[in-house]
């Protein structure tokens, strides 16, 4: 199997729930996220590169997981990851924009609660 297929099959309704859940979403994810471990975080270009490459695999994600979910036995499962689907796509660039204007941080309070 090639890239080219291996990253379409989803978007063609050819590939079932699970694996786009499974593979494509948790192994997709966690590998996306070891790349930052190499990344240094005091560079904001690199950072919003990251950020950017994130939004797109959040989207293509998203869109597979629409995509494939009748493939699954149950059709209320089908029709549930469609509709948590489509609230995701609708919210995606909400979120987009609060990180980029910086409204939202991911860094924890630390002990004290002070930053």
């Amino acid at each position: 199997m090639s890239l080219g297929t291996f990253l379409m099959d989803p978007l063609r309704r050819k590939t079932s729930l699970s694996r786009v859940c499974w593979l494509y979403g948790v192994v997709g994810s966690v590998l996306y996220a070891v790349i930052e471990l190499f990344l240094d975080s005091g560079n904001e270009v690199a950072m919003r590169v990251y950020l950017v490459g994130g939004l797109v695999l959040s989207l293509y994600l998203t869109v597979a997981t629409y995509q494939c979910a009748m493939n699954c036995r149950w059709a209320f499962l089908g029709r549930l990851v469609r509709v948590s689907a489509l609230i995701s796509l609708l919210l995606l660039p909400v979120i987009a924009y609060l990180e980029f204007a910086g409204v939202v941080t991911l860094t924890l309070p630390t002990q004290g609660g002070e930053l």
